[in-house]
């Protein structure tokens, strides 16, 4: 049990690795937002692979162990095993959010000038004494700006909750108790 356990355990550690990455040099919004669909598919579908997996080896140690499914000490311990579940869920999120987080920050960035390029390349004009941003910055109709694409990214982030069938119920994900994490709220203010 101990060893599943560990296995277990090992194969979510890997989920702290970042869902996004900056690339080297700056990259039109649509460009960054491409790049970045394209890196996170293949890493979403080896999360859901771990569940996978993390699936067999809490059916392995049923096998072994062959519980009363309905016992207090086996619920207890599937309890434990989506206890576990949820913490690595929530720590691969916090791991993409605090990334990004820190890829956005004025202060990182300055300290990081001349290594770090910016990440968006934006067009900016001046018309009629209005500064003018293309893509713009904020939310848009086309979906397109700045700020709908970082939305996208987080999004993705918290898609980490539902690669991962329940361990308890076999079935659903874990988006609710993703949602209530304190540790996440506070990472996304």
């Amino acid at each position: 049990m101990k060893e599943n356990v560990l296995k277990m355990t090992a194969m979510m550690e890997k989920w702290t690795s970042p869902l996004y990455e900056r690339r080297p040099k700056s990259m039109a919004p649509e460009d960054v937002e491409q790049l970045h669909t394209a890196s996170n598919g293949p890493r979403l579908e080896a999360i859901r692979t771990h569940g996978k997996e993390i699936h067999k080896l809490m059916k392995d140690t049923f096998d072994n162990v062959k519980p009363d499914k309905s016992s207090k000490t086996w619920r207890q311990y599937v309890d434990y095993l989506n206890g576990l579940a949820i913490e690595g869920i929530t720590n691969g999120i916090n791991a993409s959010m605090n990334y990004l987080k820190e890829n956005l920050s004025i202060k990182y960035n300055r300290d990081h000038i001349p290594q770090l390029q910016p990440i968006f390349d934006i067009k900016v004009t001046l018309e009629n004494r209005k500064v003018i941003f293309e893509p713009s910055i904020t939310c848009n109709d086309r979906e397109n700006g700045i700020r709908d694409i970082i939305n996208k990214f987080i999004t993705d982030f918290i898609s980490l909750a539902t690669q991962m069938p329940r361990l308890d119920t076999l079935s659903g994900d874990y988006l609710c108790e993703i949602k209530d994490q304190f540790v996440l709220m506070g990472s996304t203010q």
